[in-house]
């Protein structure tokens, strides 16, 4: 099976003549890149093959077909074209000869066709969707090329597929609900990082990183995918922050994918898609300047050698970030990276593609503000910055090297293999401001409280601060996480794809064998001595970012963790006639992890880490899938889809003690969804719905008297209904929206009854996003979009905190007489685009993002809150050679 990445980019070709081209070097991290000149394709064949505007004169296969030619029964499934065509050539003796690029074929994909047809009614359902048609050359000859039209649109059409070998069929008759970001919305919204991408999805919201866990850190459909990262199918296990550069697309699975995934996967995993080499020369050079003192550049390089090893391509993507962040005056980010990729075998039936990312980044980090009580601490401290300028940092320098080979034995049989070694060092201090410390539980109005809430700054006092204390009097504990890392990993995949008949039942069957090893190498530091953190505070409305930073450090632990595991699975997708699919797999995982801990002595009064000696866990776990898709026509199909998926103790390689010494048995999941797609405008629209329900057992609680008591007791549900919609429409309007509506739910806890009923952490009930672009008058091209986010809660097991206490009057303790959800209110944010031609190769293009100014928390966490940027605007220009 090739590769489907010359989808929208195969016509395209046509229009260009072959010239060279020439680069010239980067000059380092903080250096600028100069591009030279390319231009794509000379179109090799007859004199009717044409460039962006089509007129033919030869006889169109659309005309109604000849009623004279016999009928004759086919059985060509839906897949690539090229293999449709094939199939096409041995039912009917004919030959078809393809009026395009060489490669450009094996981007289209064909909705195939079933029984009794004539010849060319045959070919006409086969090319129906692509911006194909046929012409007659003589008797015994079809020709395929450009849809015969006075004008034809070479845009780009929706995205209708997934560049995993795992899933089979077209995403219109896929039984599970996967939003694609496509490149052209990436370009349109300036994306710059994986988190801007995923806000073109419903369903998911985003968290700040944890303590120990700097990165993306995510919710999906309820449930956290902090582990369930892949980029091109392989598990993404770094802790870092992912920049867009090498993005061909984005994908959200959303539902069940233990199946394709191993561990993890409970509510969805997201996919990155990374560019790859291609058989047509382009430079693509890109340099945006804007607010904040932001410098970005980016530059993508393609090189096609075609007479080397069977066809030759080199790829290499580049990029180089410096600028602050809008309204948090003393955060940074500076980026760095490159991303090489050389592909063999481009025009041969066997092909590899070696490819490898460094990604560096040295930013001044930022946590944000802190919690008062239940929300947000008061006052006008949108600006402030709590941490430490100078002394606070966060460095990554990830390297990724990734081998993968295809072997295509026949159209009916493919075999891949993908190998990856990574290594994802990290160092980071961050300052974490908090005021009072988090309740260990919610308790109602009238229960009684041993303690009163304690100070952040000193622990062994009642914290001193009310609802209606003047915030100019608060004092703000600078909590320092300050870690040192090493996690890597070490994966191989292999799968093969057949497809074929038994008992005229046709069959499309996945099966795979992945396994490998993954490390995690933290050493972890504290400042508190005797209960205190020797850190200077600072005033919540005047924090001092000059003050020179003190305090007394000492490692609190060194782990070493290091799981193997391995994972088999099968997928099979049967072909009932033409109207029914049904499909079903089975998946097992071994998952074995061993955990090392050891602390040097700390000094007097210091955090004493117990000693462990060295302990592991073997989790092994089946799990399944089935689903049925009904398909009433060529452009819509509706589906019902079920699977599950497990969590093991270790998922995350973040083994505790006690999880280690608890009999805590995997959580295990449990989905059920259904839905419909259709796709319209010639296949330039697509829109999905969903409903699912997705429900966690043996979800894992903490027992708040005694850490190292953890019980697989808990159970949560979330359930709710899923739109969205993504298109390339005629007029140069393109669409990408989403809505989700998600009701979450503790349904039991152990040792938290006073959470049931309440939502799940970071949940927001609806979630909205809408970006339109269209042309204008002045050959210019605008969007506008926006995202609403609905209210989250910090917390699942404490989801409320005690606001009012009055003195046990029958005991010891503390009465509650008032409590209050702690969570983020919800928010709307608007951005804006504009861009204009300024010749055939020279774009300008402008972006404006949060156009109101809003203030509002886009990062949550238990202990700490992350503002989103405030508004801002990037002006670029897209070079194109």
């Amino acid at each position: 099976m090739k590769s489907t990445k010359h989808t929208r980019d195969g016509l395209k070709s046509l229009a260009r003549n072959k010239k060279g081209s020439a680069m010239s070097m980067f000059g380092g991290t903080r250096g600028w890149l100069a591009a030279g000149t390319l231009a794509a394709y000379t179109v090799m064949g007859s004199s009717t093959q044409a460039v962006a505007a089509v007129k033919e004169t030869a006889t169109a296969g659309n005309s109604g077909g000849d009623a004279t030619l016999p009928l004759k029964r086919f059985d060509i499934p839906a897949g690539p074209l090229d293999a449709a065509i094939k199939a096409y050539e041995k039912a009917t003796g004919l030959t078809v000869n393809i009026v395009l690029p060489s490669g450009t074929i094996a981007g289209f994909n064909s909705h195939g066709v079933t029984g009794l047809y004539r010849e060319d009614e045959a070919l006409r359902q086969l090319l129906d969707g692509t911006g194909l048609n046929y012409r007659v050359e003589d008797a015994r000859t079809m020709v395929v090329g450009v849809q015969a039209k006075d004008t034809v649109s070479v845009e780009a059409l929706a995205i209708d597929s997934v560049s995993m070998a795992k899933f089979t069929e077209p995403l219109l008759d896929t039984p599970q609900t996967i939003d694609v970001v496509p490149q052209f919305v990436l370009q349109d919204q300036g994306v710059s990082t994986l988190r801007d991408a995923l806000r073109n999805v419903p369903g998911i919201s985003l968290a700040a990183g944890e303590a120990g866990a700097q990165g993306d850190n995510l919710t999906i459909r309820g449930f956290t995918a902090r582990n369930d990262i892949f980029l091109d199918g392989v598990r993404d296990f770094g802790s870092y922050y992912r920049d867009s550069f090498n993005y061909e697309q984005v994908d959200a699975l959303e539902g069940p994918a233990g199946i394709q995934f191993g561990r993890g996967s409970t509510g969805g995993v997201i996919n990155q898609e990374s560019k790859v080499p291609e058989m047509k020369q382009f430079v693509n050079v890109q340099a945006q300047f804007g607010t904040d003192l932001t410098r970005r550049i980016t530059a993508d390089i393609n090189e096609p050698v075609a007479d080397v090893a069977g066809g030759t391509a080199f790829r290499a993507n580049i990029m180089a970030q410096e600028g602050g962040v809008a309204g948090r005056p003393d955060a940074e980010i500076r980026r760095f990276g490159i991303a090489p990729s050389v592909t063999i075998g481009l025009d041969t039936k066997t092909h590899a593609t070696l490819s490898y990312v460094h990604l560096t980044e040295n930013d001044t980090p930022d946590y944000g503000l802190p919690w008062f009580i239940n929300s947000v601490a008061p006052g006008s401290i949108r600006h402030n910055y709590f941490g430490f300028p100078d002394e606070n940092y966060l460095k990554t320098s990830d390297d990724i090297l990734t081998l993968r080979a295809d072997h295509e034995f026949s159209p009916e049989i493919n075999l891949r293999t993908i190998a990856r070694a990574a290594n994802y060092p990290r160092s980071a201090q961050i300052t974490e401001p908090q005021i009072c410390s988090n309740a260990p539980a919610s308790v109602p109005v009238g229960g009684i409280v041993a303690s009163l809430p304690t100070s952040a700054v000193n622990t062994a006092l009642p914290c001193a601060y009310t609802a209606g204390i003047d915030p100019s009097n608060i004092v703000v504990n600078r909590n320092q996480i300050q870690v040192k890392s090493v996690e890597g990993d070490l994966w191989d995949q292999t799968e093969i794809v057949a497809r074929f008949k038994t008992f005229g039942v046709k069959h499309a069957l996945v099966a795979g064998v992945e396994g490998g090893q993954e490390i995690s190498n933290p050493i972890r530091t504290s400042y508190t001595i005797n209960k205190i953190n020797t850190v200077p505070s600072a005033n919540l409305l005047n924090p001092n970012v000059d003050q020179p930073f003190g305090g007394t450090g000492y490692i609190t632990s060194i782990v070493h963790t290091k799981s193997k595991s391995v994972g088999l699975y099968f997928v099979d997708t049967l072909k009932l006639g033409r109207l029914f699919e049904l499909s079903g797999g089975v998946r097992w995982d071994r998952f074995d992890t061993g955990y090392n801990l050891y602390q040097p002595t700390p000094p007097a009064g210091g955090t004493v880490t117990a000693p462990v000696t060295p302990i592991s866990r073997i989790d092994e776990q089946p799990t399944y899938r089935a689903a049925l898709v009904f398909k009433p026509s060529s452009h819509g199909s509706v589906y019902f889809d079920y699977g599950t998926s497990f969590n093991p103790a270790a998922e995350s390689l973040s083994l505790s003690i006690g999880l280690a010494n608890s009999s805590a048995a995997p959580e295990e999941n449990e989905t059920y969804e259904a839905g419909a797609k259709w796709s319209f405008m010639n296949e330039r629209l697509l829109l999905e719905g969903s409903w699912f329900r997705t429900e966690k057992d043996n979800a894992r609680e903490t027992d708040p008297t005694n850490s190292n008591n953890i019980v697989a007791a808990g159970n949560q549900l979330v359930k709710g209904v899923q739109f969205s919609v993504v298109g390339r429409l005629p007029h140069g309007m393109d669409v990408v929206a989403g809505y989700a509506y998600l009701d979450s739910d503790v349904i039991f806890s152990k040792f938290f009854p006073a959470s049931v009923g309440y939502p799940l952490a970071n949940v927001p009930k609806q979630t909205f996003n809408l970006f339109v672009t269209h042309r204008l008058p002045w050959r210019l091209n605008a969007g506008l979009g926006g995202n609403y986010v609905g209210s989250r809660t910090a917390s699942s097991t404490v989801p409320y905190v005690p606001t009012g206490y009055a003195v046990n009057p029958n005991g010891p303790g503390f009465v509650v007489t008032s409590v209050a959800i702690k969570q983020v209110p919800g928010y709307w944010v608007f951005n804006a685009m504009v861009k204009r031609p300024l010749t055939d190769r020279l774009e300008l293009q402008a972006n404006v993002y949060n156009l109101l100014n809003r203030y509002y928390i886009d990062l949550p966490h238990p202990s700490h809150l992350v503002p989103g940027a405030g508004a801002s605007a990037l002006i670029g220009m897209n070079f194109r050679f």
